[in-house]
């Protein structure tokens, strides 16, 4: 993937709307290397960067995208806004001439807001006053952010049918990182609709892309999926090299969850690159070769019977409800930085619990096909369309278990509510209008969970497991208090915490507070309890197998054939090798055949009663996987 225009706007190729970077001296950079890859045999695609444009608000100062404040830049950062008609032109304008060049593909970079916008573009194509607070309880603040998301998705797929328009047929791809970026951002799954193929470029740990790659995974339209990381620690490091085990993991997590990797390097400013690295890389090429030749096999996609829902319109943050919107800060200026979100944050403390568990689980969007699933938890999916909901009812009915938390189905797409949740007949409690206080207890252990939380009465069918129990006093109350530290459980309230509700020939488990949000031992021993009852299991034995090895499932597009994927990852790197390893998986279908991916070598197919599978492996250093015939 090569650039043809950055964020500055330098072109690196003969551009006549944009800005040629005069470094180059007339040289055409860009095409040069095109060239030169086509004629070694290696697929050519262009980078174009969209909104981060430093060029185009230069050019065109009325495009800028205008925040609260009435700030145009942050940083160096120049933005431009996608509802500015002058804009798309000029982007579609340099996108046909980067097309006229021999590509295989085209990544179009930044598709997302930096900013609420409030210019002249978006107060006019919004046509209404735009609210001056944020409030996820109004369904005025709500339809404004479904205007910031439709007019993202609009952009998105009008880059994308300029780009058909001039080469049918040539795939492309918006940066789809920003999914997991919380609302600011405003991206939906309308921006993975508008590409031929998710990817996104990210920069957390292991656990984070175990979760990353799931979501692109369920949201790409082609497989496989492309997970982007830099070679330096972070973007940020331009000499910082990531260690071959650090790389290794990274590119062996991708594979076991089906996708592709690249790797993000940075030319020096006097145009070298570092030839080291480019020799570390074909090493480790070499070495994960086989494991990348069975995933090209595919494609393959995650199998697994418990499904994550993932809505990117409920990663909203109910701690800014009535904030106006010129005081509120977004926390991060690097747009490749995890916002602060406690949706999110409970989507990676159970995404780690169901991993440390050995339980196979891929992530599913509202509007996803839920066929082969047992169980699907939802975290806080407050906005939930008819459509989404009859397909969750259906579900239960049918057999499945749901386990939800809070607010899951309080309000519509629109923000629209009628007091209640719109599956209250399936979650079998009702919405008693009151949240409690930051700080909640859960079951006669008092388990802490931390964040707001809505107040039930439980239906006349329903099983209530356990109560809310509320501190005594206002959370850091400066003069009322029980203990000056911390604020401790008092007495256990009338509100359910938890309950179990059967419905149709499945059932639904409602969680009021969120201990998967709190990654701590006294959380991580009661939420393993609470799935390990309600979720299906896969491994049924394991012999020195640790709860850091990532196991998934991938099964091929005709179901003939499936990897089963072990990713020893630990915290320090380079792994400490397992030994003597034993596992006993149950799987849905017959298995005739295993090979060891690693080598090639064929094992024993040894069956457990009741169909059950036994694998055995002497050593396992970062990774195997087994093809499963």
């Amino acid at each position: 993937m090569i650039y043809a225009c950055d964020h500055n706007g330098n072109c690196y190729y003969p551009t006549r709307v944009g800005h040629r970077h005069a470094g180059l001296k007339g040289r055409d950079a860009f095409g040069e290397t095109v060239s030169g890859l086509r004629s070694a045999g290696i697929l050519a695609l262009a980078y174009y960067t969209v909104i981060y444009h430093n060029d185009c608000a230069r050019r065109f100062p009325t495009t800028s995208v205008t925040d609260p404040l009435g700030k145009t830049r942050n940083g160096r950062y120049r933005h431009c806004c996608p509802n500015n008609p002058q804009a798309v032109q000029f982007f579609q304008e340099q996108l046909r001439e980067i097309l006229h060049y021999d590509l295989d593909g085209i990544f179009i970079d930044m598709t997302f807001w930096p900013a609420v916008c409030l210019c002249s573009a978006c107060r006019e194509k919004y046509g209404r006053e735009l609210p001056e607070r944020i409030d996820w309880s109004s369904p005025e603040w709500v339809s404004f952010q479904r205007f910031r998301e439709h007019s993202l998705a609009e952009f998105a797929d009008s880059l994308t049918r300029c780009v058909h328009a001039c080469r049918p047929g040539l795939p492309v791809c918006h940066q789809f990182s920003p999914i997991i970026h919380g609302w600011l951002l405003g991206q939906t799954a309308a921006v993975a609709d508008a590409s031929d193929y998710a990817s996104g470029d990210f920069y957390g740990d292991f656990h984070h892309q175990r979760l990353t790659a799931k979501v692109l995974d369920a949201f790409t339209r082609h497989p496989p999926f492309e997970y982007m990381t830099s070679r330096c620690v972070t973007l940020r490091d331009h000499t910082s090299d990531k260690s071959d085990a650090e790389l290794s993991v990274s590119v062996l997590t991708t594979l076991a969850n089906g996708g592709a990797s690249l790797l993000i390097d940075a030319i020096d400013p006097d145009g070298r690159l570092h030839e080291g690295f480019y020799r570390r890389l074909a090493n480790l090429n070499q070495r994960l070769a086989p494991f990348r030749r069975a995933v090209a096999k595919g494609p393959f996609h995650l199998e697994a019977a418990v499904g994550l829902l993932f809505s990117p319109e409920a990663l909203v943050d109910r701690r800014l409800d009535r904030l106006p919107l010129n005081q509120y800060k977004d926390g991060s200026a690097d747009n490749m930085a995890g916002r602060e979100n406690a949706v999110l944050d409970e989507l990676l403390g159970i995404a780690e619990l169901l991993t440390r568990m050995h339980i196979p689980w891929r992530i599913i969007h509202p509007d996803g096909d839920l066929a082969g699933l047992q169980a699907v938890v939802a975290i806080h999916a407050t906005f939930l369309s008819d459509a989404q909901c009859d397909r969750i009812r259906a579900f239960v009915t049918a057999g499945g278990t749901l386990l939800a938390t809070g607010d899951t189905s309080l309000r519509d797409m629109e923000g629209q509510s009628d007091g209640n949740f719109r599956l209250a007949d399936l979650l079998g409690v009702d919405f008693a209008a009151q949240y409690s206080g930051e700080v909640t207890y859960l079951g006669p252990e008092n388990v802490l969970a931390r964040g707001v939380v809505p107040l039930v009465r439980p239906r006349q069918q329903t099983q209530v497991r356990y109560f809310l129990t509320f501190p005594d006093f206002p959370v850091q109350d400066p003069e009322h208090y029980a203990s000056i530290h911390s604020d401790p459980p008092g007495k256990v309230t009338e509100y359910p915490g938890m309950t179990v509700h059967r419905y149709g020939a499945g059932q639904c488990v409602w969680l009021a507070s969120a201990p998967f949000r709190l990654r701590q031992h006294t959380q991580r021993e009661f939420c393993t309890r609470l799935l390990a009852e309600f979720l299906p299991g896969f491994v049924t034995h394991a012999r020195n197998l640790p709860p850091t090895c990532e196991l998934t499932l991938l099964a091929s597009l005709d179901q003939r054939k499936h990897l089963l994927c072990l990713v020893n990852a630990q915290a320090e790197l380079p792994p400490i090798p397992l030994h003597d390893v034993e596992l006993t998986i149950h799987p849905d279908f017959p298995v005739t055949r295993v090979i060891r991916v690693s080598d090639g070598k064929e094992l024993p197919v040894c069956q457990a009663v009741g169909g059950d599978l036994i694998l055995r492996f002497d050593a396992i250093q970062d990774a195997e996987f087994c093809l499963l015939e």
